[in-house]
């Protein structure tokens, strides 16, 4: 199986869409991926992935599938160094880093600042329902890998949001979510490419690459948007 994780085109956050530029993302991005095998489709159910991901559905001539677990992690949110709450993603990656040791996947939600209830919570309910769609698509979850249970030649583009996105990838990986958070960026309408590896001893995980892949933008002539990216040099 292999799933295209992709995030919303640029955001229009006050409306609950996305903006004109966003809407010439999407229409980029559905021209590729017309040109690719698609079996499904699904969205978060917030209005900016499912506008982006209209544009696709549309194109290819299929039915969507909300998925509400997909859903942007609102409310998410850490105290800086500052004492200013922050959404949790958009924390100074070089406040974060300077936390040490650095967390493992399997102590991060122990090491302050990011061991909060919310965070803990949110980051659970990912575990419980990747595994369960997983599972749906004959992966079933022991530990860090996969057993198949049936193999599955899918491909699977899948609509959702920045902070979600990295912390799923941070579940599928076994990688300590702070560090996914701090040290990637995924921009508008980008794709990011999970494959299922099987092996012939029947057991699979998640590879990644392509992360945030954006040939879409180049090849239409469209410029990079930088919603989401706050680093004091970007303009």
């Amino acid at each position: 199986m292999k799933i295209y994780m992709i995030r919303h085109a640029e955001p229009d956050y006050p409306n609950h869409t996305i903006t004109a530029p966003g809407h010439l993302e999407a229409q980029a991005l559905a021209e590729r991926l017309s040109r690719t095998k698609l079996d499904r489709i699904y969205s978060s159910p917030l209005g900016r992935a499912k506008h982006t991901m209209q544009y696709t559905a549309d194109k290819v001539g299929m039915e969507p599938v909300i998925l509400p677990w997909t859903t942007e992690l609102d409310g998410v949110r850490i105290d800086n160094a500052a004492g200013e709450s922050v959404v949790a993603w958009n924390a100074d990656s070089t406040w974060v880093r300077e936390h040490r040791p650095y967390p493992s996947s399997e102590d991060w939600q122990h090491k302050a600042p990011f061991n909060t209830p919310q965070i803990n919570e949110k980051y659970r309910d990912i575990q419980t329902n990747s595994d369960r769609f997983f599972e749906e698509n004959g992966y079933k979850r022991e530990g860090g890998r996969y057993k198949i249970v049936e193999r599955n030649p899918d491909t699977i583009a899948m609509f959702c949001h920045l902070g979600f996105g990295l912390a799923w990838l941070s579940h599928l990986l076994e990688l300590p979510l702070p560090m996914v958070w701090a040290g990637f960026w995924i921009a508008p309408s980008s794709v990011t490419t999970i494959v299922m590896e099987e092996r012939s001893h029947g057991w699979a995980v998640p590879r990644c690459y392509g992360v945030g892949d954006v040939g879409h933008l180049y090849q239409a002539g469209l410029p990079i948007s930088q919603a989401g990216l706050t680093a004091d040099n970007i303009d």
